[in-house]
């Protein structure tokens, strides 16, 4: 098998380099790879040989064929199983392993997410982030730790390629739990208008909420079976919040901005050393966004029935139910592309959502991929994901699906998407733990005036001051469990403004904070962000 030809090299690369592996801030967004230290050409060779019949001798056994179970996020695409038996294909060949995908759909997924620790259920693989669940996992063992000695024997293409502050953002405690993509992200979000519609109510733009308020209200008023903006299920319930939030905080003078885990609700001001935080609730600004949202929602901007909605507001724009869509630009660079070649009479157009506040440069962790604890064979395990991150063939069918029937190349870093990608979108499978900048690929004729909008993008984004805190919540897991149940009832809500009492709702959001031990987890975090400043020179 072709692994084992190839390990030595690979192994040998990581040994000379392997001292690289220390942390860079997450603001030096043109960081490369490691580079292996210049060595004499006779040593090299030395090392190499020395390498390789070491690599033999101690290349992992794979003599038995396993079945790994892998746990994604979002909807099961129509050809995720052609997709994945392609793949497959070429794992076994390489590792003698194969991968059955399981879905958790947007709906459930944070519901779902930590029982499946708790299951009994015999799987491996599963998608995290800073976002999901990552921190509250690892600190739970829930997922198994990641040494160097691991990636040198199992994932040696993944050791010689990761950045290293990635490798460093990884760690909780010390410990990495995480494959964090390989991938300099920026978020950015954009709103998506039907082009006919707009043309019908002589409305030009859709690039602010108070340009989007306008093309609401139309609609309201001349679409009767058109829902505005369809938010509603777990993924968007708050989409429409957190522009609002973002702006008010961004243009106020503190620069409040959020620390911790999401469910915990909090957030800190950036100008602020002695890292105070506060429930999201004790913020300034928050009482402003919940009365807008009430009247947005009370002139029926979405639906009455957005609380128990299950379908994201993306899918119900490309369904034609409503008329507006949020959501980040790469979910938009698949959605144009479908759309247009569906419904072209709609002349989807695309606006910048970011309102003056400059889009978040992601931490690696905002994508990654772990391995269960209890996994019957973690090695393996780490062996698949180093061949779904680092191989491009395998990479490219993740990522975008097969190459001829739902993609075609267009040089070496461009698509363009073919009609079925309908049956698997570009960028839209959970593939983003395994995202590469040395083989990721934009789509061709896409968006008109994306490059713009990028360039103006990454002119103004920027790190957030605590981007690469992770929260440590072992002192407080009973107050987050609590607090993250209030989180997922009277605070969505409120963010999606339904309350007939903003100032009095709010009060009572503080009251059940408090009692489920809020200012407990607010002040072990303060703590550890304190000591996060001073760890990273402030």
């Amino acid at each position: 098998m072709r692994r084992k030809t190839r390990t030595g090299a690979l192994l040998m690369a990581l040994l000379l380099g392997i001292g690289m592996l220390s942390g860079c801030g997450s603001e030096q967004t043109d960081a490369e790879p490691p580079e292996t230290p210049e060595v004499s050409a006779s040593a090299e060779t030395e090392a190499a040989e020395d390498a390789g019949e070491e690599a033999q001798a101690a290349a992992p056994d794979i003599s038995e064929e396993v079945t790994l179970t892998m746990y994604l996020i979002g909807d099961r695409p129509v050809d995720n199983d052609e997709v994945f038996a392609k793949i497959n294909e070429k794992l076994k060949a390489e590792i003698n392993a194969t991968i059955d995908v399981k879905f958790m759909s947007w709906g459930e997924y944070e519901q779902k997410y930590p029982l499946i620790f708790a299951s009994g259920e015999d799987w491996d693989i599963i998608y995290t982030a800073d976002w999901c669940f990552y921190n509250a996992q690892a600190t739970k063992q829930g997922f198994w730790e990641i040494t160097e000695e691991a990636l040198a024997a199992y994932a040696p293409m993944t050791a010689e390629t990761i950045y290293p502050e990635a490798w460093e953002q990884a760690k909780v405690n010390g410990q990495v739990f995480m494959l964090p993509m390989n991938y300099k992200e920026i978020t950015s979000y954009v709103y998506m208008a039907r082009g006919d519609l707009m043309d019908k109510y002589g409305i030009e733009s859709v690039a602010s909420l108070d340009e989007a308020e306008v093309y609401m209200d139309a609609i309201v008023a001349n679409e009767p079976t058109l829902i505005p903006l369809d938010v509603g299920s777990d993924y968007d319930k708050l989409f429409v919040f957190d522009r609002m939030w973002e702006k008010a905080n961004w243009e106020s003078e503190e620069k409040v901005a959020a620390v911790g885990t999401w469910q915990a609700m909090s957030s800190v001001s950036e100008l602020d050393d002695s890292a105070e935080v506060k429930g999201n609730y004790d913020q300034a600004q928050f009482q402003g966004v919940i009365e807008r949202l009430k009247d947005w929602k009370d002139r029926g901007f979405w639906s009455r029935n957005a609380v128990v909605n299950t379908q994201n507001n993306t899918e119900s724009f490309q369904a034609g139910k409503s008329a507006l869509a949020l959501c980040n630009v790469n979910t938009a660079k698949s959605i144009y592309a479908q759309m247009s070649t569906e419904h072209p009479e709609w002349d989807i157009r695309v606006f910048d959502a970011q309102d003056g506040v400059p889009p978040v440069l992601n931490s690696y962790l905002a994508n990654g991929m772990s391995i269960f604890s209890k996994s019957r064979n973690p090695e393996r395990a780490l062996m698949a994901l180093d061949y779904l991150r680092n191989d491009v063939e395998i990479n490219n069918l993740f990522c975008y699906g097969i190459e001829g029937k739902h993609w075609e190349a267009s040089g070496d870093h461009a698509l363009v998407s073919l009609p079925d990608s309908a049956n698997y979108a570009y960028d839209g499978n959970c593939n983003w733990g395994v995202r590469n900048d040395a083989s990721w690929r934009v789509v061709e004729g896409g968006i008109p005036g994306l490059e713009e909008l990028n360039d103006a993008w990454k002119e103004s984004a920027r790190s957030r001051r605590y981007q690469a805190f992770v929260f440590d919540d072992s002192n407080v897991k009973n107050e987050i469990a609590a607090i993250t149940e209030i989180f997922n009832t009277d605070y969505k809500l409120l963010g999606l403004g339904f309350t007939d009492d903003p100032e009095g709702d709010i009060a009572k959001l503080k009251e059940k904070m408090t009692a489920a031990g809020a200012d407990t987890v607010y002040a072990e975090m303060q703590k550890q962000a304190q000591e996060f400043l001073a760890a990273n020179g402030g």
